[in-house]
């Protein structure tokens, strides 16, 4: 290969490695929320006292149901944008009230519970890092996690997990204990009310 060659690579890198620079910390976080918002979510809210303080998502999910490893037609799982007109327990509820399983698998992991999640939060491109959010629910549509991490190119990193306390030989979850990790330096800068 010829000097000029191994030149221009070396120049694209750092070109890259600019631009990454440049652009910096960028965000997309639905509503502007911020971080003193994200900390009044509590554990076993229900999605409308989430609502009223986060507002609606950009996205919800949920899982259609596990299958049997031969089941031919799967369930496809939901993810759906939201907007304000958007029936959330609505959506779900006609996932999981539908009977026509496709598997045993399916049936019986859709009979053990729905779970949703709603994310506050896109990815964005061509970004050094950003945030990324998302509130899970439980069958009755109250909060069982709220999690936030920090992308960067090629790493991610945990700012924001709140959960109930698991015991550590059942892994069952020990009612009223609640499990909060928070890297409060990243998890301010991530969510803070600059635009």
């Amino acid at each position: 290969m010829t000097r000029c060659f191994y030149l221009l690579i070396i120049s694209i890198i750092l070109c890259f490695v600019l631009v990454f620079n440049i652009l910096g910390y960028r965000s997309n976080i639905a509503n502007g929320i911020t971080g003193t918002e994200i900390k009044k979510i509590k554990m076993g809210m229900t999605l409308e006292e989430v609502i009223s303080i986060l507002g609606k998502p950009y996205e919800i999910s949920t899982l259609a149901g596990l299958h049997n490893l031969d089941c031919k037609n799967p369930k496809p799982n939901l993810e759906m944008d939201v907007d304000e007109s958007t029936d959330i327990v609505h959506i779900v509820d006609s996932i999981f009230n539908d009977t026509n399983y496709c598997c045993e698998g399916n049936e019986e992991d859709i009979q053990r519970g729905k779970r949703v999640t709603l994310t506050y939060t896109k990815p964005v491109r061509f970004s050094k890092y950003y945030p990324m959010l998302w509130i899970h629910l439980d069958s009755t549509y109250r909060v069982w996690n709220v999690f936030a991490k920090r992308y960067a190119f090629l790493d991610d990193l945990c700012i924001y997990s709140l959960s109930w306390k698991n015991d550590e030989t059942t892994l069952e979850e020990i009612p009223g204990e609640i499990n909060l990790i928070i890297n409060e330096e990243i998890f301010s800068k991530c969510f803070s009310s600059k635009k």
